[in-house]
């Protein structure tokens, strides 16, 4: 009966170890599979993110271009009428003067 229950024992400890060793390779599939899947989304947030950055600079870009374009066009009207951009700034002084003499009271 001994070598009965051995013989047991033996099986179930073998079972154990096959298990062990069926449940190890299970756990590798399964982080070989999620690690593909988070490369794949890691790659994917990248190229969003490299999309959007290329966006942004292209867009402060051609606000960089208007601005530049639009103090050249004030700066060419200045030229072209000096005496008219001096009454105007000063009237626009005054105004704002005025505007924050009121304020203050």
């Amino acid at each position: 009966m001994s070598s009965d229950y051995e013989k047991a024992v033996e099986t179930l400890m073998k079972d154990v170890k096959d298990l062990r060793a069926d449940v190890k390779d299970i756990i590798a599939a399964i982080k070989a599979k999620v690690g593909s899947r988070a490369d794949d989304a890691r790659d994917s947030v990248r190229e969003s993110a490299a999309h959007g950055f290329e966006q942004v600079r292209d867009a402060a870009d051609a606000i960089g271009r208007r601005y530049r374009d639009g103090l050249k066009s004030c700066a060419a009207k200045i030229e072209d009428r000096p005496f008219a951009s001096l009454l105007a700034a000063l009237g626009v002084g005054v105004i704002l003067g005025a505007l924050m003499k009121g304020h203050r009271r």
